[in-house]
């Protein structure tokens, strides 16, 4: 683990952008299923600073890997490093997207459709972000990187990671009981489940990639002691988040199906007379928005060992 060590920065980077802009794709999938109060929208778009802060501490770790001033210049006019370009420019697009996004949604001056369509359109193009910063890698000389598999990661990064942040957004945001009512918890829990998936997959298969080209120098020989453990723990953290996942989303167990053919008519109806909102349910309003913190939290972890592993395994 010392080479990722060296490059921690990277390793936040990496951890960071994905995750903070995937947020959008939460919201997005929220704002398409799910028809909010005017007070919790207000409510909602404020604590969507939570990600763009977040994206911006990702930020600050790549200034710091990028300390030259000349490195930093090519960077963003092209200068010989295109896959680093493509990098500059869809982080430049994405950024400005979200923050008009932000803007206008906190002047109050985003109606309903138009906010559906301007949230995909910031979710689509966190995927694109996430699609250069993987294709920068497959650029690079290192054996272990030129592969497909990395921009696949590291875009299931943005999905896993995004879902339950954006989840977060909403419970912190107060529309929580009108997302359970929704189709918003079944289409989020297919969601986070791919790109769960996708993560585990890519990690998985890069692992072992490694390993087999690794023991064809060194016989025997192992490329990251340790690393099935590495393995297993980020795993846990994707595992964990779909678990807090559906019980902040589906308390009781209640089903996604039994939830989305109740939205339409638990609009007119008080929260506390509608038979779709279990208020007596394990995990109740207050206790979703912890739970989804800790959801969150082993989804950082679980992306961030997989980074850090990912730094480790170069030869």
């Amino acid at each position: 683990m010392d080479l990722a060590l060296l490059q921690l920065p990277m390793v936040l980077f990496t951890t960071l952008v994905p995750m903070a802009s995937g947020a959008f794709i939460g919201l997005a999938v929220a704002f398409l299923t799910t028809r909010f109060s005017k007070e919790h929208l207000e409510r909602i778009d404020r604590w969507t600073l939570l990600p763009l802060a977040i994206l911006a501490v990702g930020y600050i770790a790549s200034f710091v890997a990028l300390s030259s001033p000349q490195y930093a210049l090519s960077l963003f006019q092209g200068i010989d490093i295109a896959p680093l370009s493509f990098v500059g420019i869809a982080g430049m697009l994405f950024v400005a997207l979200a923050v008009v996004y932000w803007i206008i949604a906190m002047t109050g001056n985003l109606p309903e459709r138009p906010r559906k369509v301007f949230s995909s359109v910031v979710g689509v193009a966190s995927l694109l972000l996430a699609l250069s910063m993987g294709v920068m890698y497959m650029g690079s000389a290192v054996l272990t990187w030129n592969s497909a598999l990395v921009p696949l990661g590291i875009m299931g990064f943005a999905v896993a990671g995004g879902v339950p942040l954006g989840a977060l957004v909403i419970g912190l945001g107060g529309g929580l009981p009108e997302a359970r009512a929704s189709r918003f918890p079944a289409v989020a829990l297919i969601v986070a489940l791919i790109g769960t998936i996708v993560s585990i997959f890519a990690v998985s298969a890069q692992l072992l990639f490694a390993q087999s080209a690794f023991s064809a120098y060194v016989a025997g020989g192992e490329v990251l002691p340790g690393s099935w453990v590495y393995l297993i723990i980020s795993i846990a953290g994707f595992v964990a988040m779909l678990a807090t996942l559906r019980s902040t989303l589906m308390p009781g167990g209640r089903t996604a199906a039994a939830l989305g053919r109740t939205a339409g008519a638990a609009a007119a109806i008080p929260l506390r007379d509608r038979e779709d909102v279990d208020i007596d349910a394990p995990v109740g309003i207050r206790s979703a928005v912890p739970l989804l913190v800790a959801g969150n939290a082993a989804v950082l972890i679980g992306i961030f060992v997989a980074r850090m592993m990912f730094y480790a395994l170069q030869f």
